[in-house]
Parts: structure tokens; sequence; C-alpha cells
């Protein structure tokens, strides 16, 4: 004697199929729900076993009641399926300095709207699947703020809360530069064709950027209301040459921009300053000799530029224009090989007594192992101050633009990459990019974005 195994599928969905088998041999496909019968019978009191061989997709499917021994036909196994639910994870993060009643709307993904109106964590509403991305956004700035986004997209293997939103006030009166990013070119003719045509829009020529070994773009920025005119001569190989040059230049109501390979490059004075005089000083090897020496330039109007090899020598370059200015520089410990945080705790101090960050520069007659020194320079003809802030670098110069010109937004200017070494000049450094806010500051040099020498 032989009894039927029998049963009833439910909730496959449709355009799936399962595949069930009993005792792991005789075995149905289904592409159906309800009832469904095994073609093998199994002998009086011989066990039985349905099991699930192959799952639909996107479904799971359980057995219930599939197993025993036949005393008889066997008509109750059930064979459920149901959709799977994916794995999902939140995203969250938090957020520092939004003022008391203002309110900031977020998004995740381009959607899931999150209004956020405390300082604290914050989540969004709707979970991601794991393993999916996500991409958090600034929707709806609050009134009088701007905040800013970091290590806000990404991979979600897991749940997500290292999302930081910073935001700051805005403050009335303060240039607010604009950044953008252009094709790379260094060659005369090119850099002054494209520049030239930025300039026509207002944007001027800061420094070709390198975000990574193969992201090269040249950087603009647009601060005042004007537009720009630049020239690059042939470059010269002697100090009397470059410094006759230099003026000549400065005459014409051209200032320096900066080097290339085989060019000088000047912009026409646009803040009303010209003439520019310069003058080429040997470069000190003591820190004690530099401050004499850019003390005394700057109790008549030059400011240090910076240093630049020429005919066998090195030379510090000043440039004086016709403001009132009048500069005073003060040295502090080099931090190249300290923390981010330690260099900003020594330039907000600096910054609240009216000092701007110039650089850091080697004094190889030093005594002992002390020759690295962070120049600031203060204007004396105004009570500017200076804000500091070194931000992660950015993996590429989209990221870089959109970081330029959320701090432009308050006020900040983009001083350019700078990598920290705790650990040693021997270990992996720490890339930083630099932004100072000027504070009550207006006109000349150190109120602006500067390109590099």
């Amino acid at each position: 004697m032989t009894y039927t195994i029998e049963g009833q599928l439910s909730g496959l969905a449709t355009g799936q199929s399962v595949s069930i088998s009993n005792n792991g041999t005789d075995t149905l496909t289904l592409g159906s729900n309800g009832a469904f019968n095994f073609p093998r019978a199994v002998p009086a009191n011989a066990a039985y076993a349905v099991t699930v061989r192959a799952q639909p997709a996107g479904q799971r499917c359980n057995v219930s009641q599939g197993s025993g021994n036949a005393s008889g036909n066997v008509a109750n196994v059930e064979v459920r399926c149901e959709a799977l639910v994916p794995n999902t994870v939140t995203i969250g993060g938090n957020v520092s300095g939004l003022g008391a009643g203002k309110v900031v709307v977020l998004q995740n993904n381009g959607a899931d709207d999150l209004t956020v109106s405390a300082n604290g964590g914050f989540t969004f509403s709707t979970n991601v699947a794991a393993n999916a991305a996500y991409a958090v956004s600034v929707l709806t700035q609050p009134a009088g703020q701007n905040c800013v986004l970091t290590q806000a997209s990404g991979t979600a293997s897991a749940s997500v809360s290292s999302v930081e939103l910073t935001c700051r006030n805005l403050v009335a009166g303060v240039v607010r530069p604009v950044y953008l990013s252009d094709t790379y070119r260094e060659d005369r003719a090119g850099l002054l064709a494209q520049a030239n045509a930025q300039g026509a829009n207002g944007y001027a020529y800061l420094t070709g950027f390198a975000s990574s070994a193969n992201d090269f773009v040249n950087l603009y920025v647009r601060d005042l209301p004007t537009t720009y005119t630049w020239e690059a001569l042939d470059p010269q190989n002697t100090v009397a040459g470059l410094q006759a040059q230099l003026n000549t230049q400065g005459t014409r109501g051209f200032a320096h921009s900066t080097f290339l390979v085989d060019s000088v490059v000047y912009v026409r004075d646009v803040a009303g300053f010209a003439p520019f005089s310069y003058e080429l000083l040997p470069s000190q090897t003591t820190s004690a000799g530099f401050l004499t020496q850019a003390n005394g330039q700057g109790d008549r109007g030059f400011f240090f530029l910076g240093e630049f090899a020429i005919g066998g020598s090195t030379v510090a370059i000043y440039s004086k224009d016709s403001s009132s200015a009048r500069y005073t520089y003060e040295l502090q410990t080099g931090t190249s090989a300290a923390t981010p945080d330690a260099f900003l705790t020594q330039a907000n101090a600096q910054g609240q007594q009216g000092y701007r960050f110039i650089g850091e520069y080697s004094f190889s007659g030093n005594a002992g192992n002390d020759a690295f020194r962070n120049v600031y320079v203060r204007d004396t003809a105004q009570s500017a101050t200076f804000e500091y802030q070194a931000l992660p670098a950015t993996a590429s110069a989209t990221a870089l633009v959109t970081q330029a010109n959320a701090e432009g937004e308050l006020g900040s200017v983009f001083y350019g990459p700078v990598t920290f070494f705790p650990g040693g000049f021997s270990q992996p450094g720490v890339a930083r990019h630099l932004y100072i806010r000027p504070v009550n500051c207006s006109g000349t040099l150190i109120c602006r974005p500067v390109s590099p020498l």
C-alpha cells in the first residue's frame, strides 16, 4: 500500500517559481499558488520529508508540516513564500553651530527631506539598503548662516553616524570669494588666453592645482567687482634683470602674479593701488636676520612675497603698492611636524593679534636643529583679525571648488594645501586645505586670496 504527499503553496510572486522535493529525489517545480502533489507515492508508514530545493528570486519559501511517516494520504504540507526584506541601515550624524531658532533642511540621495532645528545628533527617517550609496546634501541653508557637510557620502556597509554638519554665521560686509576651476594650462599662450577669458568675467588666476596624481586644474577666484588683464614676459636669469622687469611692469600698473617655467606672469592693477615697485634682497639664513630685513622693508610699505632662486642665488622679493599699508613681521615655531590642531592654535592666536600666516620657512643658519619658522605679517595701518581653518584635503578638483565656495560664503579665502607630519617626516602626512577669514580687513594684499610665489 502507498500514500500520496500533497499540500498547498501560497505567497509565490507572479512570474516566479519554486522547486520542492520529497526525500531529496521526487522534485516538483511550481509556478503558481494552490494545491500540489508529488507524482511518486510513498509506502505505508514510510518517511517523507518535503524541502525547498531552489528559492524564487527575491523571495524566501519555508515548509511547514513537511515531514513525518505516511500512515495515510498526506495533504497538509504547507509551503509559504514571502518577499525578502533587505538588510537596511540608518544614515545620520551630528550638527554643530546651528543658531537658536534656525532650521536647516538636509536630503539623502536627493530625497528624504530632514528638517533639523537643534544641534546634536540626527538620523534620516528612511533607511538605505546595506552596501548602498548615500549622499547627504544641504537643501536649504538657515537664515544668516552657512552650513558645510563633511564625511557626507559613501557606501553604507553599516549604519552611518559620522556625517558632520557645521554651521557658522554669515558676517555682514565680509567679502565672499567665489572659486572655479578650468583646464590645467602652464604654457604661456594657453594660460594667457584662459586667464584673460576668465579675467573678463572677473576671475583672477590663482595657481595650477593638483588635487590628485591625475587631476590637475587651474584655480580662479572672484572677490572684487572688477575684471583682470594678464601679461606674461620672458623669465630673467639675473637678479638685476628680474628686478628691472618687475619695476617696469609695476610702473605700467601690472603687479607680479606668479612664475611659470617659461614666463613671469603679471596682472593689471584693478584695486587702485598702482604703481607697484619691487626690491630683491639677499635671502637671509637666520630667523633673526630675516626679521630685521622684513621689518625694515615693512616699515617702508614693502610686503614680503617670498623667496626665489635666480642666477645661482636665492633672493627675497618685496613688493610695495600705493596704499598706506605698513607691515610688521613675527616668527613662530614651525608646525610642519606638528598636528593640524597645534598649527590652528598658533595661527588663531596670531590671527587675533592681526597677523596673517604667510608660510613656513627654513633658516639654515639658526643654531642647533631649530631651522623652521612660521612667518606671519600684520598691516599696522588697520585693525584686522584673521581666523583659520584646516579642512580635510579633497580628492578631486570638483570637491575642492565645492569646499572653497562653501568657505567663501563665510568670507574665508583659500590659502592652499598644507601637509603636517606629526609622526615624523618618514611617516605619511596629514593633508589639509587651509582657509583664512579676514575680519575688518580692507584693500591691502593681506585681505585677499594671494597667488603663491
